[in-house]
């Protein structure tokens, strides 16, 4: 197959994403024009916030930066804000910025040891009473330092951490083998 700049465009759009969540971006940033358009600024509004809380939830499978800043640009384009109102709103908000990019990129770059320790936990006890209550004071322990939504995308990194050792012992691959968990063709 030929490359050519289109080709390499795609392919490199949002970097190392699966296909379908480079086409559900493209999706969201198609829509909203038309959605702004025909429902107005108050339901696309809506529909931005919703969309960049989908981005947030994603955050394992694309760092949530690129995509979102697409949608912050593309609200800027289609006239649902100024860029001086965005400039306005990051200067007041700038601390809370700086603390949601360096929670999401802690916990991005965080998932193997987070994955570890509660792989530990998991593996190391026996009695379900003291396992719940084990997961039960690190999640306390975690509140207590975290907010909500971090603590969240915590659980879900720890989650697809299980997940992809599960789908890897499905598939029969042994864990230095390279392994797809998006691939089902080799699961028993």
């Amino acid at each position: 197959m030929k490359n050519t700049v289109p080709h390499a465009l795609i392919e490199n759009f949002l970097n190392h994403t699966p296909t379908w969540y480079k086409l559900t971006i493209m999706a969201f940033l198609i829509l909203n024009p038309i959605l702004l358009v025909s429902a107005g600024p108050f339901v696309t509004g809506w529909v931005l916030i919703v969309e960049f809380i989908f981005t947030l939830a994603m955050a394992l499978k694309s760092y949530p930066l690129q995509p979102g800043g697409l949608l912050a640009l593309e609200a800027v384009i289609i006239g649902m804000t100024s860029p001086a109102t965005v400039y306005h709103e990051a200067l007041n908000n700038f601390q809370v910025i700086l603390l949601l990019i360096f929670m999401v990129a802690g916990i991005y770059f965080m998932k193997d040891l987070l994955l570890f320790l509660f792989t530990k936990i998991l593996l190391g006890v026996q009695s379900k009473i003291i396992l719940g209550l084990l997961f039960t004071i690190m999640g306390a322990f975690l509140s207590a330092f975290l907010d909500a939504l971090t603590v969240t995308a915590v659980i879900i990194a720890v989650a697809l951490g299980f997940y992809n050792i599960y789908h890897r012992v499905a598939s029969g691959k042994s864990y230095h083998a390279s392994h797809d968990s998006t691939d089902d063709q080799d699961v028993k």
